[in-house]
């Protein structure tokens, strides 16, 4: 039975970084649920309770949602689970920490950079690399550097 003053949350991702969310909520009084379609995923073993449901099967979640009597959903790091959680909270009528237009904002690097330089927030400039990249060109490069694909998120690329 759900204790009365605690909130049961539901954590979209069960990978091992997830594992300081499901510590993190425990610590705040909350009772976490893992839920995703690995079996045996890292942060499952540390929740009060988890699926095996895919988190872009938003119906199944929703279904989740109503069973356990989730307060809210939660996720981090995924930009593919974040959309999915909007979605589901978006259906259930639960609160989001960002909205569809905020997502859309962040997700998309070039615009976002362009609403940091307009409010002065500093952000780090981009460099096209075109073809193949020649030692000599690289050579010239200021280090440290960063190389990130602009066309494609996450840890994809």
């Amino acid at each position: 039975m759900k204790k009365v003053d605690q909130k049961k949350i539901l954590i979209l991702g069960g990978t091992k970084h997830m594992i300081n969310v499901v510590e993190t909520a425990k610590r705040k009084g909350m009772s976490p649920i893992v839920v995703d379609n690995v079996i045996g995923s890292p942060a499952k073993s540390c929740a009060d309770k988890s699926f095996n449901t895919s988190t872009a099967d938003i119906e199944g979640l929703a279904k989740i949602v109503r069973q356990e009597e989730v307060d809210g959903v939660l996720t981090a790091f995924e930009d593919i689970n974040t959309w999915n959680a909007v979605a589901l909270c978006k259906k259930m009528g639960l609160p989001f920490y960002a909205t569809e237009e905020q997502l859309d904002i962040t997700s998309d690097k070039n615009r976002f950079k362009e609403i940091c330089r307009r409010f002065d927030v500093p952000v780090i400039e981009e460099k096209e690399l075109a073809g193949e990249l020649k030692e000599t060109a690289v050579a010239a490069w200021e280090f440290p550097i960063i190389l990130k694909p602009v066309d494609i998120y996450a840890g994809m690329g």
